[in-house]
């Protein structure tokens, strides 16, 4: 590091540019960076530093996501919120791949002719978000996130100071943020071990549970209906059919039970994964319309196959969308992804605009009987979570209060 900030002088002294970007600046990012093992507080950090020595209105940070494959929003300074809604940039489109060749920044304004070798979407991005330069954030010779930098105040052009500067403050950053990337993930896997075990003790205690139910219940259920078919009174006939009905519930409860701890056995089979979620999807349109929530995809041109239990993984949507349904009371819109980050696996993607999840459910989520609705069993997720480790994948959720949640499924291409 001290060497980076004595590179750092010397290239400041030979510019002669000391009296426009003193050298604390750059001390104090370094001694951010030694003190903050919080990523959101580095990159906000990060970009602080540049709003503070170039008038600049507008700043977003681009952090790559290695679960869904795409860079998505991290840090930004000058933007709304909704500005920057369902924004993010893909790894394997132009934009990612010339600045990860180049591994320098992109100027729009002096550089058009890469402009033009942007796609559509990218270039809409950038049009609509105001953005002139682009910076590469590289560690290890990796691309963990690109820096969009928007106008000036004042309209003019950015110096070659301002541009060297901003190149200046990248490669460290770069370092200090794929560190806390690396710490943030580690703390995550953790987290998952913790609940994938204690998730494995409840399913245990849960089968041996409901079998023991069973047995008895068999009996109870066995009775009411000898009861039923001998009794002449009405009144009582009404009470019986009433315990019947309520036996069944519990039957229901018990199976829902054993599908998270012990799912039944998968019948593999190769199967087209958009024709299963379209097929899911068609249960649900109906009550999406009536609901007036609108239905996004984002599917590949080209068919997924996976091996799989067809009927597991239908039931697997349908339980995610009618989540997303009765999350989004008043409208809204129900968004899936579906893509394959690597050779091995198939990413599903459900998202809801609804009201979130607080930060102290998310773990809880999969529990058996956890649920903030008024009516339920809470076993939905539940069942969600022992079909997807079934098929040897993962399931995660990811919310915050007032800007919905989305789940995410990762399941082995050959299961």
């Amino acid at each position: 590091m001290k060497k980076v900030i004595r590179t750092i002088k010397l290239k400041l002294a030979k510019k002669k540019i000391n009296e426009v970007y003193p050298f604390h600046i750059f001390k104090e990012l370094e001694d951010s960076l030694n003190l903050i093992e919080d990523f959101d507080q580095i990159a906000l950090n990060f970009l602080g530093k540049i709003k503070e020595s170039i008038p600049v209105e507008k700043l977003v940070l681009f952090i790559y996501d290695q679960d869904l494959g795409k860079f998505k929003v991290s840090t930004f300074m000058g933007f709304g919120e909704r500005e920057l809604k369902n924004i993010s940039l893909s790894s394997t489109e132009p934009l990612a791949k010339w600045l990860k060749v180049n591994k320098s920044h992109l100027s729009l304004k002096e550089q058009p002719g890469v402009l033009d070798y942007l796609t559509p979407g990218e270039r809409e991005i950038l049009g609509s978000l105001g953005i002139e330069l682009c910076y590469p954030i590289i560690s290890m010779n990796r691309l963990i996130g690109i820096l969009l930098v928007g106008a000036k105040g004042k309209r003019e052009g950015f110096s070659k100071h301002e541009l060297s500067f901003i190149s200046l403050l990248t490669p460290q950053t770069g370092i200090a943020l794929e560190n806390a990337l690396l710490y943030k993930e580690q703390r995550e896997r953790f987290r998952r071990m913790l609940r994938a075990d204690k998730l494995a003790t409840i399913g245990e205690l849960a089968a041996g549970a409901a079998h023991e139910i069973r047995n008895p219940l068999t009996a109870v259920k066995s009775s009411l209906q000898y009861l039923e078919t001998k009794s002449q009174d009405e009144k009582a006939k009404k009470l019986l059919n009433t315990a019947l009905e309520e036996t069944g519930r519990i039957e229901e409860i018990l199976s829902g039970l054993l599908s998270f701890s012990r799912p039944t056995d998968i019948k593999k089979e190769r199967l087209d994964l958009l024709e299963n979620l379209e097929e899911s999807l068609e249960l649900i349109s109906f009550q999406a319309r009536k609901q007036k929530i609108k239905i996004t995809r984002e599917f590949p041109s080209s068919s997924i196959y996976l091996n799989g239990d067809r009927s597991q993984l239908k039931q697997l949507f349908l339980n995610l969308f009618l989540n997303s349904l009765q999350a989004m009371t008043e409208g809204g819109e129900l968004k899936l992804g579906l893509s394959s980050p690597d050779s091995r696996n198939v990413l599903i993607a459900v998202s809801d605009t609804g009201k979130g999840i607080p930060e102290e459910n998310l773990d809880r989520v999969f529990d058996p009987f956890f649920t903030t609705k008024k009516s339920g069993t809470g076993l939905g997720l539940s069942i969600c979570y022992g079909i997807v480790k079934s098929h040897g994948g993962e399931i995660e959720v990811r919310s915050k209060v007032g800007q919905g949640a989305t789940v995410l499924i990762k399941i082995p291409l050959q299961a």
